[in-house]
């Protein structure tokens, strides 16, 4: 087990890690049914604290994501993650219809562990310090950070098969609760293909941490750390709305409309 700072063990064995052998299983039943949805449609969200067993399945999520696309195996997310466990929490995007998790987000609060987002860019090959961070991009208090230690999107709800519906779930999840939460800048490490969706076609402000360049970062060959100020990302959305092309914007409009506005956004169900 991992110690928390509280000296509670977080921490989940390496086996927590690891994906379900199919989709359905037996602990979503159980979280749906002690923690009914509030509200009716195909998926349902909700914000799950570290310290519940149920937030296991959002780690089951995390390892298939990343472990198909960046090859990294349920002993290496054990390792990364687990000194940050009990800091953690996650959104959980459900399948009602086909019983099982289509999508996670963890966020990382600060503690005497810090964020992992600003610890791994202090060491090379970026070797940023924290003390540039806060001076570079105006962080008065580290504790209105949170991080986004982690975005894993089940194969058969990306992009076209589910109209990007999962994936904006998440980011309107977490632009609804950082915003409820008094957050006042999130930080992350961010393969460049997500970094290009978020600022290109979302338009979320999102700028390279100390103005720094791509790097290899965890079997992603490039990612970007990144930083946005809270306050900023709906106007800097609705500017990119503004800008963008009348006919590509009727397409993606509600999706853009979910981050920024949360429109159509399914209650969230907390879990402690």
């Amino acid at each position: 087990m991992f110690e928390s700072s509280s000296g509670r063990g977080s921490v989940r064995p390496v086996d927590a890690y690891r994906p379900p052998v199919s989709g359905h299983t037996e602990d979503l039943e159980r979280l749906l049914a002690e923690w009914p949805l509030t509200s009716g449609g195909r998926f349902g969200c909700y914000f799950i604290a570290d310290s519940s067993p149920y937030s296991d399945l959002a780690r089951g999520i995390e390892c298939c994501v990343f472990q198909q696309f960046f090859g990294n195996d349920p002993a290496v997310m054990a390792a990364e993650y687990g000194p940050y466990e009990a800091h953690s929490s996650f959104f959980l995007v459900v399948d009602r219809e086909l019983l099982q998790p289509a999508g996670a987000l963890r966020v990382i609060a600060n503690s005497d562990r810090g964020l992992k987002t600003l610890n791994d860019i202090a060491r090379p090959p970026l070797s940023i310090s924290l003390e540039k961070v806060i001076q570079c991009h105006r962080i008065a208090d580290l504790d209105k950070c949170w991080d986004v230690g982690t975005v894993a999107v089940r194969k058969e709800y990306r992009g076209a098969a589910s109209n990007h519906l999962v994936s904006t779930l998440l980011y309107a999840l977490l632009r609804s609760e950082v915003n409820r939460a008094g957050v006042e800048h999130l930080v992350a490490v961010l393969d460049t293909h997500a970094y290009h969706q978020l600022v290109r076609v979302i338009g979320v402000p999102f700028v390279p941490i100390a103005q720094s360049e791509p790097f290899e970062y965890l079997g992603s060959v490039n990612s970007l750390a990144v930083e946005t100020r809270v306050t900023e990302i709906v106007a800097s959305i609705e500017e990119h709305m503004r800008r963008m092309d009348r006919a590509l914007l009727q397409l993606i409009k509600p999706l853009l409309e979910r981050i920024a506005y949360g429109s159509g956004l399914p209650s969230l169900v907390r879990v402690t």
